[in-house]
């Protein structure tokens, strides 16, 4: 008779809910503004137009200073936990890139050798597209969601004219799209109804056989859309 009894009460639960399995079936969309700032780098390439030659021994050397990106993202959550699917689109403001043109000129009787530099200013811009698989962790407090986050992207450059006038024939990065992956983490925080996404990661890849480290900090706003 009691077993019964709990048999008929367990019947009529599942008539009334959902089960545990069930509702995490459901999905939802949230779309993430992004604001940020990407520290590339120290150095984006090294090239030597003459290393053995007869001429003088030279190169160009390009780094790029950190400026701010603005994007927009798009997250795909299935059930109340668990694995979520983000997309990305980041583009830079008002970037720069120095190159640096270096010249070894030979001994001069009793002059010693000694580099010749000249620098160029080159505007420059980098979007970043990734595709992220972003897992909580279990370690929330105080409406505060620590994640980490793993994935695949790619980096479009593109660059300008000089400022200044490429008078020593200075090798300057061409325009094109490298893959590479993401590695990072970060936080949600709900305040007043309100979800900000706060995250940090490593944009991985390589540029001229050198591999590049470039830092995003960035934060986001999560808007439910479905």
């Amino acid at each position: 008779m009691k077993s019964t009894a709990i048999l008929a009460l367990f019947g009529l639960c599942c008539l009334l809910g959902p089960t545990r399995g069930q509702a995490q079936r459901s999905v939802s969309l949230s779309v993430i503004p992004r604001v940020g700032l990407i520290a590339p780098d120290s150095y984006f390439y090294e090239y030597f137009a003459n290393f053995a030659g007869d001429g003088p021994v030279e190169w160009t050397t390009g780094s790029l200073g950190r400026t701010v990106v603005v994007g927009v993202g798009a997250e795909l959550r299935i059930g109340d936990g668990g694995v979520l699917i983000r997309g990305e689109v980041l583009r830079s403001v008002d970037g720069w890139l120095l190159a640096t043109h270096s010249v070894v000129t030979p001994r001069q009787f009793f002059d010693p050798p000694e580099i010749v530099n000249t620098w160029l200013d080159v505007p420059f811009t980098v979007t970043l597209t990734s595709l992220q698989v972003v897992l909580p962790t279990k370690l929330e407090f105080w409406n505060v969601q620590p994640y980490v986050l793993a994935g695949v992207g790619g980096k479009r450059y593109g660059c300008g004219e000089p400022t200044r006038p490429n008078d020593v024939e200075a090798t300057l990065p061409g325009k094109g799209v490298d893959w590479g992956g993401d590695l990072g983490a970060g936080a949600t925080v709900k305040v007043l109804g309100v979800t900000l996404d706060l995250q940090v990661r490593d944009a991985i890849s390589r540029y001229w056989e050198k591999t590049q480290h470039d830092l995003v900090y960035s934060s986001g706003l999560h808007w439910n859309v479905w």
